[in-house]
């Protein structure tokens, strides 16, 4: 078991959550965090499995469009 420091603003967060949900604090985090690391590993994965060349491949199918400006920065 090991313990961590999260800001405050995060861990009354976190408790309002765990509340709503009735299991503790720290179950809440630590699922959290497990799902975020699993997400992490697989993303990791894939992208060992893929290639600079297949992805030129497919952007070069892309249409060229000015950006909107709701993505604009």
């Amino acid at each position: 078991m090991k313990s961590i420091l999260i800001p405050d603003d995060v861990y009354e967060r976190a408790a309002e959550l765990a509340e709503r949900d009735h299991v503790s604090v720290e179950r809440l985090v630590a699922a959290l965090v497990k799902q975020h690391v699993g997400g992490w590993s697989r993303a990791q994965e894939r992208a060992a499995r893929g290639s600079v060349e297949k992805l030129k491949r497919v952007l070069v199918k892309v249409k060229d469009l000015p950006v909107e400006a709701a993505d604009q920065p």
